[in-house]
């Protein structure tokens, strides 16, 4: 009896182990504290260069990218045609326009050769 005991307790625990990982919260990008913080030309210049390096050294890391924005979405602006920037929610249309100087802090999920643009997700605009 005492072993089957030790059983259910044990296997109880693991479970609850199990659990409290799928289901751990969900990182705040914008209350971290940035590991970097980097002019877009020169984040693109770190990938085009020597992509598996600036991989290793920014991917899923926080970052602040300053540049000043040449594209505008919905839900997205691009910074020095280099970084694409994708936020959480719509931003004003009329806020942050092209040509205007900009401060954004994100997690890099990665480079996208095809395009030639490094990717940030989770973006909130700092200025």
């Amino acid at each position: 009896m005492k072993k089957v005991l030790i059983i259910v307790l044990v296997l109880g625990l693991a479970l609850f182990g199990v659990y409290k990982y799928a289901y751990q919260s969900h990182r705040d990008i914008g209350k971290e504290e940035a590991a970097y913080t980097v002019q877009a030309k020169d984040i693109i210049k770190e990938f085009a260069t020597n992509a598996e390096e600036a991989t290793k050294k920014f991917l899923n890391q926080t970052v602040i990218v300053e540049g000043e924005v040449t594209e505008v979405e919905d839900k997205a602006r691009t910074i020095n045609e280099a970084v694409y920037c994708i936020f959480n929610e719509n931003i004003d249309p009329l806020k942050y326009k092209i040509g205007e100087k900009l401060q954004v802090k994100g997690r890099c999920i990665g480079y996208d050769e095809l395009l030639e643009v490094v990717k940030l997700d989770q973006s909130t605009i700092m200025n």
